[in-house]
């Protein structure tokens, strides 16, 4: 079967290869058909070796798929079932972290798509304490948005803490950033404000107001601070969500929080040291709450939100490709000629 393979360390070292079709090795594991499997950040980050990966390994870990074999230990499963998967496949279940319910910041974790092979191809074998059913009315395609949406509900709905009718204001417009704006109309907030850059204008905050927002603001245009804290009579935003990772976007959330109010850091900066105003923080007494991945809980409160909404999810997904047209996808996404890919196979 075909694969998108990173083959090597080193920036670039991609391309397109045959690879064996992986096989059932422990009991609790199972085969999936992959039905598609969608482009992360991560990926064009393996690309330019930004990202760890552990090559020869096969890219790709926002799946959806359907069972076709099981393990022998496997009970809860079947062929046929129509599934997704967490990607913390390698997780110690010893640590502090993972004994206190934290799997997915498991320093040992080697998950699909960087530690071992993942869902840039045909067939994939992942464990079976990791799947989640998909509903029956959500479709393949879109039901590979779920890990991003899963990311969102955990870091958002869960770490954020929404609360009814409250002013939310999403920085940062990609995909995250456009299914943060979409979970929060969903669980209760009264508005939704999406900001960002010049660059974002064409494209992606059309798409944000599409599944969600009320307000898209051009940060280049206009004075986007001023902006919330006028829609919300001089308070501010209950709760930013900093998607974006930039030095602006963090200056901004800072600008923009209430008192009182909530940033959930959800982007992840290129820099490893990142300027803040410590001290306007202190000031309005705010809570600073820092994330990475997905909880076991988010998932199927992820998939619960697709089979309920009344909103056209796969609005967001703009290329179904080929793993042969990777070239051109990656290459639209870092232009920003996209939000989400899907590749198909």
């Amino acid at each position: 079967m075909r694969a998108l393979v990173k083959y090597a360390e080193g920036k670039g070292n991609i391309e397109v290869r045959d690879v064996e079709m992986p096989k059932i090795n422990k009991p609790d594991e199972v085969l999936i058909k992959v039905h598609a499997c969608g482009v992360c950040g991560t990926d064009l980050h393996i690309l330019n070796d930004e990202f760890k990966s552990y090559p020869p390994v096969t890219l790709g870990h926002e799946f959806s798929g359907t069972i076709v074999e099981t393990g022998t230990s496997v009970t809860k499963w079947k062929k046929g079932d129509r599934v997704v998967c967490e990607p913390f496949t390698g997780v110690c279940f010893r640590c502090e972290t993972c004994r206190r319910g934290w799997v997915h910041v498991c320093e040992h974790k080697r998950s699909p798509g960087w530690g071992i092979n993942g869902a840039f191809t045909d067939y994939v074998v992942v464990p079976d304490i990791f799947l989640h059913k998909i509903p029956d009315n959500v479709d393949n395609v879109t039901a590979a948005l779920c890990e991003p949406l899963a990311i969102v509900t955990h870091e958002v709905l869960e770490r954020g803490e929404i609360g009814p009718q409250d002013f939310v204001a999403v920085i940062g417009s990609g995909p995250i950033g456009i299914l943060a704006a979409f979970a929060a109309k969903e669980n209760g907030a009264s508005k939704v404000a999406v900001i960002d850059k010049a660059s974002g204008t064409a494209l992606r905050l059309p798409t944000a107001e599409k599944v969600g927002a009320d307000y898209i603001f051009n940060s280049d245009d206009l004075d986007a601070a001023k902006a919330i804290l006028d829609i919300t009579g001089g308070k501010g935003a209950d709760l930013v969500v900093e998607a974006s990772g930039a030095q602006g976007g963090i200056d901004l959330a800072v600008n923009t929080v209430k008192k009182l109010g909530t940033i959930t850091a959800v982007g992840i900066p290129s820099s490893d040291r990142i300027s803040v105003r410590w001290g306007d923080l202190i000031k309005k007494v705010a809570t600073i709450r820092f994330n990475l991945s997905s909880s076991y809980t988010a998932w199927d409160r992820a998939l619960s939100m697709m089979s309920n909404t009344k909103r056209d999810l796969s609005q967001i997904i703009t290329h179904r490709s080929s793993i042969e047209d990777w070239k051109q996808v990656f290459d639209d996404l870092i232009a920003g000629k996209g939000v989400k890919a899907m590749f198909i196979p």
